[in-house]
């Protein structure tokens, strides 16, 4: 091993080899294997979002990883996260190909490198220490298939650290409800400015990083508590001293703690870091009192740079757990497909997870799947969603102003005043719940994600069938119903990164058929002529099946990203059943309790 920096805390080789041997893949090789390895290798330290290797690059190294969290990502997408004594690139070095990720330090991490030929020569000449390695490099390999629950699966633990945006917020009361709400001691450990003094001596932790020594003794105090403990929660002081910086760079997710109501304003160090690359993402708690207003949620969201936001009525232990099981990625998440009158089997899955008590933290949706879910994220129940529906699409049928075809069968303003209605004018992004539904740009042919705005506006976009109804104008583009390119937005939930995801497709295969008509030879006016003894497929259905046929194959793709994907029974039921609302309910129900019930304890 070259000499190791004061700041690793690791002073010599005996002591590295002691951190190795931990690793039952690495003391496969024996303590005078592994301390062949630490004196042919390196240890490099990585700041937060420093990049270890890049996609593309030739693999010349292979990797250790002795302190830290990296994250690993291919093609802009995550993939998954590597842990203290994970081998890194091992599946490239085994192949001989160029680097097939990009592996970046998502805090402060420490690395042994050693160059790809002596690598492999020490694994020859230990063969047990080769095969445990081998076994441990194929296990990573559903890093590059399974990209959503490897990703899930790498959050079972980590390190938060939560920032106070303003010195009069009650960042310790969160912190330590977090602590609590991850199972307490010993899975979760507080760790504050007075604790790291109380260990290691007065005014320690808000010594300045550029202290060697003063950082190679925290270091290595914190390893060692990263080692005994699942999540380790910093609490800053405020976000403007030495204690805060240090929270940060060793942070995996980093909570800003705001009053909803207050005005935004700039966090020193988590700007300074932020300009220097950080990696860790950024998530905003905003307290909020029922009902109360939050006007500058997406203001917030910018002078932060977070990527999501959640809202807490302090302290509500309902929204608490919420919090804890999404910033843990432990959270519950629907996607709802969409399918018109087939959509309301959403519901009996909805009420099916109520009975079970199993929470949801988040929604999102395509078309009628966008309906309900938003029906959700409002705090409706299934109870309330079925006679919202019944009296939408049953008793008054806002889908019945029709116009000469010119753009489309119907105006659709009464619908999107019936949406008005129930939506009101709530936004997006003040929603206590999570939200997102999807769009169809009809200019770009890119599917458009609408996660901020006015909440009936965006529904009626998503619903908004192309030749049904008018596409809508925005920006200068035109936007049509999401289902036309992502009828169930199951890789859109999951980079969400906030848990299990739960997936309902309410389509089917094959629903347009003529029996009868057409045998040996096309018929050009069966349908204009139609004498089968089933009903004629309407203009409304042609349209509708046709603007969904591609993004009809893509949904059976994208089922393997989903934990739990329930494909509902309703090939026997129209696009526009709508009177069918009760044994749609019921179908939904029984189909999707019988589902739940055998994955329950692990969704949970």
């Amino acid at each position: 091993m070259s000499d190791a920096t004061n700041t690793t805390g690791i002073e010599s080789t005996a002591e590295l080899v002691k951190i190795l041997a931990r690793s039952p893949e690495l003391a496969a090789l024996g303590e005078t294997g592994i301390a062949q390895l630490c004196e042919r290798g390196s240890l490099d330290e990585l700041t937060s979002g420093a990049i270890l290797y890049r996609e593309g690059d030739p693999t010349t190294t292979m990797y250790f990883l002795v302190r830290g969290r990296l994250r690993v990502t291919a093609e802009g997408a995550v993939i998954g996260y590597l842990d203290r004594l994970d081998p890194v690139g091992a599946t490239d070095l085994l192949t001989g190909g160029p680097r097939t990720a990009t592996v970046q330090a998502l805090r402060d991490s420490v690395v042994l490198g050693i160059d790809a030929p002596s690598y492999l020569e020490l694994m020859d000449a230990h063969p047990i220490g080769h095969r445990a390695f081998l076994r441990r490099a194929i296990t990573q390999l559903p890093l590059a298939v399974k990209r959503g629950r490897q990703s899930r699966s790498n959050n079972a633990h980590g390190t938060f650290a939560v920032i106070p945006s303003s010195g009069d917020v009650p960042v310790r009361v969160l912190a330590e409800t977090m602590v609590h709400r991850l199972s307490g001691w010993p899975a979760a450990r507080l760790i504050t400015a007075e604790h790291v003094d109380a260990a290691l001596g007065e005014g320690t932790a808000r010594a300045p990083l550029s202290d060697v020594e003063a950082s190679a003794r925290i270091n290595d105090w914190l390893d060692d508590l990263d080692r005994r403990h699942d999540y380790l929660v910093f609490a800053a002081d405020s976000g403007r001293d030495a204690w805060a910086t240090r929270c940060l760079h060793n942070a995996d997710r980093v909570l800003v703690l705001a009053e909803a109501i207050a005005n935004p304003m700039p966090i020193p160090a988590l700007s300074e870091l932020q300009a220097n690359g950080m990696a860790a993402p950024v998530e905003l708690v905003l307290l909020r009192p029922e009902g109360d207003p939050s006007p500058q949620t997406m203001a917030w969201r910018e002078i932060t740079g977070a990527r999501a936001h959640y809202f807490v009525h302090p302290w509500a232990p309902s929204e608490l757990d919420s919090l804890a099981r999404q910033v843990t990625s432990r959270g519950v998440t629907l996607v709802l497909g969409g399918g018109g009158a087939r959509g309301f089997a959403h519901i009996g899955l909805i009420r099916a997870m109520e009975e079970m008590n199993i929470p949801i933290d988040v929604t999102g949706g395509t078309s009628m799947g966008a309906f309900i879910a938003a029906l959700s994220a409002c705090g409706f129940n299934s109870m309330d969603m079925a006679e919202i529906c019944r009296e939408t699409f049953v008793r008054a049928n806002y889908l019945n102003d029709y116009s000469l075809p010119r753009t489309s069968l119907i105006k659709g303003e009464r619908f999107a005043a019936r949406l008005h209605s129930i939506f009101g004018d709530r936004m997006i992004e003040e929603l206590r719940r999570t939200y997102f539904c999807i769009g169809t740009n009809l200019t770009t042919g890119q599917a458009l994600v609408c996660d901020r705005g006015l909440l009936y506006r965006w529904i009626a976009v998503s619903m908004c069938v192309p030749g049904v109804a008018p596409p809508v104008a925005y920006e200068g583009e035109l936007l049509c119903d999401g289902g036309v390119v992502d009828n169930l937005p199951i890789d859109v939930m999951r980079r969400l990164e906030r848990g299990v995801v739960v997936a309902c497709n309410v389509s089917t295969d094959g629903a347009l058929r003529a029996p009868g008509a057409g045998i040996g030879e096309p018929d050009l006016q069966a349908l204009v002529n139609w004498k089968g003894a089933t009903k004629t497929p309407s203009l409304a259905e042609i349209l509708v099946r046709t603007a969904m046929l591609t993004s009809s194959v893509a949904v059976e793709e994208s089922a393997i990203n989903a934990d739990a994907y329930i494909r509902m029974p309703v090939d026997d039921f129209g696009m526009f059943d709508w009177k069918r609302l009760d044994d749609l309910i019921a179908l939904g129900y029984d189909h999707a309790s019988a589902q739940l019930s055998a994955i329950k304890e692990t969704l949970l």
